[in-house]
């Protein structure tokens, strides 16, 4: 997701961006939430209030930023099949919600997501978007079945994210290898499937 697109004036120092997002996720640590503010995260990462504000519209957009980055990593999913596909997605939420500047993030972060809309939108399509069609792309099918893989990416992003998320948040006892290759095994024939469903 890229929360600060379309600038206009002078071009970007990326050193700025760059020590901006290292101090956000290190006052994660160190503050909290609640006491991170961008007047701090600015003061820590040595730049004017104003560069903070012309780059991210809100906290929000910028821990985000931050802990995701403004474009999908999506290098774990290159030369892989499909099965490594679901086998990445699973292991990289989990990795994701590990993270300890993650879990500080996240409260706050999951009331922001509730109150704004285009944060939501941008964050879903920036997050699901270019995984889903990497998925499809290992079809062959007609317009349907693309259809239909897309559909199947989304909701397995979607089961396997939403896995990491509750057990970080309320399973925390039952996180462990053992229940994410369970989780693994459930969703791995979606990858075998074949065109036959469509028959059906």
């Amino acid at each position: 997701m890229n929360a600060h697109t379309g600038s206009t004036g002078r071009p970007r120092d990326p050193r700025i961006d760059a020590d901006v997002l290292a101090a956000t996720r290190e006052l994660l640590l160190d503050v909290g939430w609640e006491r991170l503010s961008m007047r701090g995260i600015a003061a820590h990462a040595g730049v004017g209030r104003a560069a903070l504000s012309r780059r991210w519209p809100s906290k929000a957009h910028l821990v985000l930023d931050a802990l995701l980055g403004a474009v999908p990593d999506l290098a774990p999913f290159d030369g892989t099949d499909r099965e490594g596909w679901i086998e990445w997605v699973i292991t990289g939420s989990a990795q994701l919600f590990s993270r300890a500047d993650v879990r500080e993030a996240l409260p706050g972060l999951l009331a922001a997501l509730r109150d704004h809309d285009d944060l939501r939108a941008a964050l879903w399509q920036g997050f699901s978007g270019p995984a889903a069609a990497l998925f499809a792309a290992h079809g062959a099918g007609d317009d349907a079945e693309e259809t239909r893989d897309l559909l199947d990416a989304k909701a397995i992003l979607v089961l396997a994210s939403g896995a990491a998320l509750f057990t970080s948040l309320v399973a925390t006892d039952d996180d462990t290898p053992a229940l994410r290759e369970r989780i693994r095994e459930l969703l791995l024939p979606v990858a075998d499937r074949s065109g036959d469903d469509d028959e059906k």
